[in-house]
């Protein structure tokens, strides 16, 4: 017999309660957010004001409930970052860190697992390839840098990526300058 799902409630008391320190207030509020949408969430803050404790709590959620999220960056270095950064994360959550995977045009670490790290233009591909890959169970995009989103070259990718997303997933966007 599976468990049962937690709630929402559930999700963010144990989201909570798991971190090391206490949210800055404009972190509450964006998981407050979070965990009360059925759609998505734009987090514009500054550079050092905690938008990666944000985007976790997706990863945690999706974790708890069986699903699967994907995190986009522009970067392959931010890839790189963002993987060891939420291996470690899951890895203190009690969950194997083989939980999170690497899919960039150069490398892929644990291509199956629910937490993938993927270059913009690997979720866009995704997307576009509907019969390859199933989005079934997929609970949430983030998408760091999403200032991006104007870059007049790779912008596109993300608005694609944005209008081909199934309705049941949520985004989370998350840019220190967005404007």
């Amino acid at each position: 017999m599976n468990p049962a799902v937690p709630t929402r409630d559930e999700l963010i008391s144990g989201y909570l309660d798991q971190l090391q320190f206490e949210p800055y207030p404009i972190q509450e509020e964006a998981l407050l957010a979070w965990f009360s949408t059925d759609e998505g969430v734009l987090v514009c803050t500054p550079t050092g004001t905690g938008k990666t404790l944000i985007a976790e709590a997706a990863v945690y959620e999706a974790l708890a409930t069986g699903g699967r999220v994907y995190y986009t960056t522009p970067l392959i270095a931010l890839c790189e970052q963002k993987l060891r950064e939420l291996q470690d994360s899951v890895q203190r959550w009690g969950y194997p860190r083989e939980s999170v995977g690497l899919v960039t045009g150069n490398r892929r670490v644990n291509p199956e697992a629910p937490v993938l790290v993927v270059v913009a233009e690997i979720l866009l591909n995704r997307l576009l390839h509907p019969s390859a890959f199933d989005f079934k169970d997929v609970t949430a995009v983030v998408m760091d840098e999403f200032h991006s989103f104007a870059d007049p070259e790779r912008g596109i990718v993300w608005e694609f990526s944005l209008g081909l997303l199934p309705h049941h997933v949520r985004t989370l966007l998350l840019s220190a300058t967005v404007g």
